[in-house]
């Protein structure tokens, strides 16, 4: 079985030159490259590192502007004001509120989140995680580093070079290299029907960001989740320091699910794509979704990106996910998105091929529109719209009654 990525947070292009972009792609570019490792790979023995192919899948696609930590925000040039504000800035409470993510900033304002007093300090830069939340279907944590005159954004990082010879490059206080434990058991060794998916995500703070992990199964496999409880270990290398920084964390799901198996089927050329299940939490909306080529050819639906819209025609923010592929070409692709912002009726997939700049290409620079939004062709044949227990999700909702 092989694993793929959806997790890099790849935000809307503004610009085609890289000095340009203020943000980075929100499209999930990843889910076009099915067949890509998760980014950062873990080695066998656990430590992330960037591989080859991703060298190779930044040169040659879009996201070759975008310059990624993990999801992160990289290589983004800062303006003199912003470089100075990172030796100043205090310290921030609510990190949750500091990302586009409706599911988060509700956990805060419900009090769901985990306050948590662990800081670890080495050389002179502390590391804080004093936020953790866990609705069953992924775990957010909250990181913060407090120290003197850090050059740069904590999950920045520039990219030397290109294509293989391309080289990244850290600054002092910026996350280089993590691992994360579950009761012990390192997250790469999660094998067969058990994976787990690791990325980290840029917030409006500069010294903070937010780590996620989610568990994902393959095709012809049931759904896998991360214990209800459990003890997290995570670590973490700062360019600069050589001790990691290491927290044993508590962690225990604080929300209930509501699942429906919609068990849709929609056809287009010789792709199969089945809506198998949606999940529901007050946080986290999750898609399972199985497609099979007729011909066993990855190639038919490689270039396929899902978008999950409410009833009222407003589409909901993705997340990230992960997919599998199996012996025959098909796929399992588990999408995450945002929970909806009232409890919906009816829910809709919406399927598209980004059309790229060289309409002759299969990959490289995606066309954009004269907003900077990606120009989309949405395919009907594969749009599902399917009716959810719409009492069912607003109980789970109003999480104050």
């Amino acid at each position: 079985m092989k694993i793929y990525d959806l997790d890099k947070k790849l935000r809307e292009i503004g610009r085609e030159e890289l000095n340009q972009v203020p943000e980075i792609i929100r499209q999930r570019q990843d889910q076009v490259y099915a067949s890509l490792p998760h980014h950062p790979v873990e080695n066998k023995t656990g430590h992330n590192i960037r591989s080859r192919i991703m060298r190779k899948f930044w040169a040659a696609t879009a996201a070759a502007v975008i310059l990624v930590f993990i999801g992160g925000l990289s290589g983004v040039m800062m303006s003199p004001a912003l470089a100075n504000s990172l030796k100043s800035l205090p310290l921030i409470s609510n990190i949750f509120k500091l990302v586009d993510d409706l599911g988060l900033q509700t956990a805060e304002e419900q009090g769901l989140v985990e306050e948590t007093k662990a800081s670890v300090t080495h050389e002179g830069v502390t590391l804080h995680v004093p936020q953790v939340i866990f609705d069953g279907l992924r775990l957010s944590l909250a990181v913060q580093r407090e120290g003197d005159h850090f050059p740069s954004a904590i999950l920045d990082s520039e990219v030397v070079g290109e294509g293989v010879n391309a080289e990244v490059i850290h600054q002092r206080g910026e996350i280089k290299d993590f691992k994360m434990f579950i009761n012990g058991k390192p997250t790469h060794e999660y094998k067969g029907n058990q994976r787990i998916g690791l990325s980290g995500l840029p917030t409006e703070d500069p010294h903070s960001a937010i780590f996620r992990l989610t568990a994902h199964s393959g095709p012809g496999e049931s759904a896998y989740s991360l214990p209800d409880q459990f003890t997290l270990t995570a670590q973490f290398w700062l360019e600069g320091t050589k001790e990691p920084f290491v927290f044993e964390l508590p962690v225990r799901k604080q929300t209930k699910t509501t699942s429906f198996s919609p068990k849709e089927v929609r056809s287009w050329r010789n792709v199969t794509v089945t809506l198998d299940e949606i999940q529901f939490t007050p946080l986290t909306t999750k898609v399972i979704l199985n497609l099979e080529p007729e011909d066993g050819s990855r190639e038919a639906y490689q270039n396929l990106i899902f978008e999950l819209w409410d009833g009222q025609g407003n589409p909901v923010n993705f997340v990230g996910g992960m997919g599998a592929l199996g012996e025959a070409g098909e796929s399992r692709s588990e999408l995450l998105f945002d929970r909806f912002k009232e409890a919906p009726s009816t829910v809709t997939l919406k399927a598209f091929l980004p059309e790229m700049v060289d309409p002759s290409a299969e990959s490289g620079l995606f066309k954009l529109d004269q907003n900077g939004e990606l120009v989309k062709q949405y395919l009907k044949e594969l749009e599902m719209s399917v009716q959810v227990n719409q009492n069912d999700i607003e109980k789970l909702y109003n999480l104050s009654k």
